[in-house]
């Protein structure tokens, strides 16, 4: 063969393997990425597609109810359609507040301190306002594109039929902010999106919140709701029954009305509080969908101070109604005789000055120095007795420490002991003034109206003291559901025999029948006993007006305890306002001059 005809041998060459190469690359990547896909993710990805082909909702619960002794409703529910922000998103698109101002009439500053409240929640819808209209939620829930990080709800919200009475007991409900959320986990507890921020909300708040509910829907690619798949129903509240008579918390408020002080009424026989006042109040309906900055400043700001509870936070010298606890310190010292008279020649000598009294009543005994209020007679009682026997009396009355009502704020007011004596006077010395001053509560003594109102119920009960409490009872959120009384303490006995309560409770009866309070606390057909005070303070050349009593004399069902600032003697103010409270929770609406008029009652018989 011819070496021109000879096959030529060609080499492979890279190049030539690259198209090959390539395409052998390509197959096991998307083989690799099949089977990750297909195995590896596999129920990762079912549970993704499963999200977005499903929602969850979560739906609120209703707060239970809030009821008075007689079942009249103080805090209900009823739906409201609420406006929500995810705060991100506004920071993203800040004029969409605007629009939504705008739409409402809602002050942009205040929407804007509603998400700030809910910034440490950025990605969170939470509630910036409450109650608009139909109109607006439709508006907004149709151009929901325009509306970034707005959405509408239709809640379960708390309303409070009568927005000014019980204010100060009852709270107000709003978001959650962080310390709200620890102290619910704390107790083990998943915050709602609503919780109580004061008063009787905040206190009962794991009974009121109920558990939330869910519902579960199908939706298609854009979030619209398809069908239901599956609800869980929200459990709401439980519901509390208050000791309080709402009626009398009503009259208590009116009689009170265009001063500034405190009313507190008790049942003796168990503690209840039956009505819990403090003037000049404030309206709650402020709080509602949220308070602005505006509105809480000038709140803050104002002079009267309305959100303020005097009943309970409130402490000031108790003037002549303390002589019920110097008569209690004289006994415990051992001297009290309710037959030995002191001479009151109008005033008494202590240290280098005198000490006057409100006139010159001669010899006087224990009856006759109550019911005239004899600063002469019990400053000698207590000089006697000592400033020792004077704070035992104080303790055994609960004087000088918080009573333990179910509220936030109570103040224990100032009982002047040794350490207090110590840190806040400079030599650090107690005078032979300071006991005269005490004995007639004056000088560094001071109480709350509440308190005061503790101290006549224990007298009411002949030396046994229950507690102040403003729960009755708490009921399960079924209509078929029964109260069950609240667990109260134990009862305590001050330490004195009943022949000083029964001196004591008739020198109050004195006190209204013949003394400083006859005029002025007399209530037809009805026997009952109270001592006036008036107490003189820095603030103003007025006195402030005390008035403490207990009614029926014989089987009382009211202990009661009125504050006025700066009004005057006790019997000229405080005492005809207890009586129109004390007349009213006995009689109710009928008058007692209709009473007697048509037929009348035998002094302590009591409908």
């Amino acid at each position: 063969m011819s070496v021109i005809h000879a096959p030529i041998e060609k080499k492979a060459e890279f190049k030539h393997l690259i198209v090959p190469v390539l395409f052998l690359l390509i197959f096991v990547i998307f083989f690799l990425r099949l089977w990750y896909l297909q195995v590896a993710q596999a129920d990762n990805l079912r549970e993704r597609a499963e999200a977005l082909r499903t929602m969850s909702v979560t739906k609120l619960a209703p707060r239970g109810l809030i009821v008075d002794r007689k079942d009249r409703l103080l805090a209900g529910i009823k739906p409201v359609i609420v406006i929500t922000a995810k705060p991100r998103e506004i920071q993203r698109h800040p004029e969409v507040l605007r629009h939504v101002s705008d739409m409402t009439g809602i002050p942009l500053q205040k929407l804007e301190d509603e998400v700030a409240k809910n910034a440490w929640l950025p990605d969170v819808h939470a509630p910036i306002t409450a109650g608009v209209s139909i109109e607006v939620a439709t508006r907004i829930a149709e151009s929901q594109d325009e509306y970034p990080g707005i959405g509408v709800e239709s809640q379960p919200m708390r309303y409070y039929p009568d927005t000014k009475t019980h204010c100060h007991i009852l709270g107000y409900v709003w978001t959650p902010n962080d310390k709200d959320v620890k102290r619910l986990e704390d107790l083990k507890l998943k915050p709602p999106k609503y919780v109580g921020k004061v008063g009787i909300e905040y206190i009962y708040e794991p009974m009121l919140m109920g558990s939330a509910g869910r519902e579960m829907l199908e939706v298609n690619a854009r979030r619209t709701r398809l069908y239901d798949i599956a609800t869980e129903r929200a459990t709401p509240g439980k519901k509390l029954i208050l000791t309080l008579d709402a009626e009398l918390q009503r009259v208590a408020l009116q009689a009170l009305a265009g001063r500034k002080g405190g009313v507190a009424a008790i049942d003796p026989a168990t503690g209840e509080v039956l009505a819990l006042v403090s003037s000049p109040t404030f309206d709650a309906a402020w709080f509602e969908g949220g308070i602005s900055r505006a509105q809480f400043k000038m709140l803050q700001d104002d002079p009267d101070k309305p959100q303020f509870n005097r009943a309970i936070a409130g402490a000031y010298a108790p003037g002549s109604t303390f002589k019920i606890v110097t008569t209690l310190a004289s006994t415990l010292a051992g001297q009290f005789n309710p037959h030995s008279p002191v001479f009151c020649g109008g005033s008494v000598r202590v240290g280098n000055r005198n000490v006057r009294c409100m006139s010159r009543h001669g010899s006087v005994a224990f009856q006759s120095a109550l019911a005239k209020s004899c600063n002469v007679y019990f400053i000698t009682l207590g000089m006697r007795a000592g400033e020792n026997s004077l704070r035992k009396a104080c303790a055994e009355m609960g004087l000088g420490a918080k009573t333990g009502i179910d509220l936030l704020g109570e103040s224990g007011g100032i009982v002047p002991t040794d350490a207090w004596i110590k840190r806040w006077r400079p030599d650090g010395r107690w005078y032979p003034g300071d006991t005269a001053n005490f004995s007639i509560g004056q000088g560094e003594i001071s109480c709350t109206p509440l308190q005061m109102a503790h101290l006549i119920s224990i007298v009411a009960n002949n030396g046994v003291s229950h507690r102040p409490h403003l729960v009755k009872a708490i009921q399960e959120a079924m209509e078929t559901a029964t109260a069950t009384p609240l667990e109260t303490e134990p009862p305590r006995k001050v330490a004195a025999p009943l022949s000083m309560w029964t001196n004591l409770r008739s020198a109050l009866v004195q006190v209204i029948q013949s003394g400083t309070a006859r005029r002025t606390a007399t209530i037809p057909g009805l026997e009952w006993g109270g001592k006036t005070g008036s107490a003189e303070n820095r603030a103003n050349h007025l006195t402030h007006s005390w008035f403490v009593g207990f009614a029926p004399a014989d089987k009382p069902r009211i202990a009661i305890a009125v504050l006025v600032e700066n009004a005057g003697h006790g019997g000229d103010v405080a005492a005809p306002i207890a009586a129109e409270i004390v007349r009213h929770h006995l009689f109710g609406e009928r008058q007692s001059e209709g009473l007697v008029a048509a037929g009348g009652r035998s002094p302590n018989q009591v409908p």
